[in-house]
């Protein structure tokens, strides 16, 4: 079945650069070659909870945990056509739209934890993309570009505030999918992610010049290092480069520039 989303409007959260930290494979190269983003798929994203929580279980527990009017206006959710329609649109979001993850906050570039997990065991590199640009956003379908909100219980604890929002009737979906997209549980938050959301799961083509800063990790091959600098070079990206060091400290890291 073909859902209308025209529910959906644009909330873009510009950061002034993101991090996305990569193993170095075909799929880096790949990327650096052809100046590209992807965006995966609900299905495939490293979280079974990732965009996929349980909408029903979650307001149902909001219900047995609130009282009063609050209780009746969720209840009145529970029980309307609504429920089937927010149900049907989040079986069609989980099979065909994309999430284009990344870090937020540039002091991670030092989180020894986001280069185990993302890079390689430090292997692989960071990628700094500066993303002010709109015009990338209007062009190529997006949706939301957003920060992750962490919490053991974000959406039941959300609609428990839901019933203070007068609109809740008019503007259901939004509301809804917009919290759906962008939560995730507490364990994650060292990831600080910022995420694009996309209507549809592919490879994106973006300008060379918003990425400015390639920093290979601690136990990156000097040979991967002459490869990824030369397919920089050949490509014409005009970006700076360099190396995560260790520090003074027991387990400190710094980026330290090779240019």
């Amino acid at each position: 079945m073909e859902i209308s989303l025209s529910f959906i409007q644009k909330e873009i959260d510009v950061m002034e650069v993101i991090l996305k930290f990569k193993k170095i494979d075909k799929y880096l190269i790949d990327s650096l070659v052809h100046s590209q983003l992807y965006f995966a798929g609900p299905e495939d994203l490293n979280d079974p909870f990732d965009c996929k929580v349980d909408i029903e279980k979650s307001l149902r527990k909001a219900i047995t945990e609130s009282a009063g009017s609050d209780r009746q206006i969720l209840q009145k959710l529970l029980n309307g056509e609504l429920l089937n329609e927010i149900n049907k649109v989040h079986q069609q979001i989980k099979k065909e739209w994309g999430i284009f993850s990344a870090c937020g906050n540039p002091k991670a570039l030092n989180c020894s934890l986001l280069w185990s997990h993302y890079a390689d065991a430090h292997k692989g590199v960071c990628l700094t993309y500066g993303m002010q640009t709109t015009d990338f956003f209007n062009s190529n379908r997006i949706i939301g570009g957003q920060s992750v909100v962490y919490g053991s219980n974000q959406l039941t604890e959300w609609f428990k505030q839901l019933p203070a929002n007068e609109n809740i009737y008019n503007n259901a979906f939004e509301l809804i999918f917009k919290k759906v997209m962008t939560i995730k549980d507490k364990c994650w938050e060292y990831e600080v992610e910022w995420r694009m959301i996309r209507m549809s799961s592919r490879i994106v083509s973006i300008n060379k010049s918003f990425l400015q800063h390639v920093c290979f990790g601690l136990n990156a091959s000097e040979k991967e290092i002459k490869l990824i600098r030369e397919i920089s070079e050949k490509f014409n990206y005009d970006v700076h480069f360099s190396r995560m060091q260790r520090t003074e400290d027991d387990f400190g890291i710094q980026a330290v520039s090779i240019d």
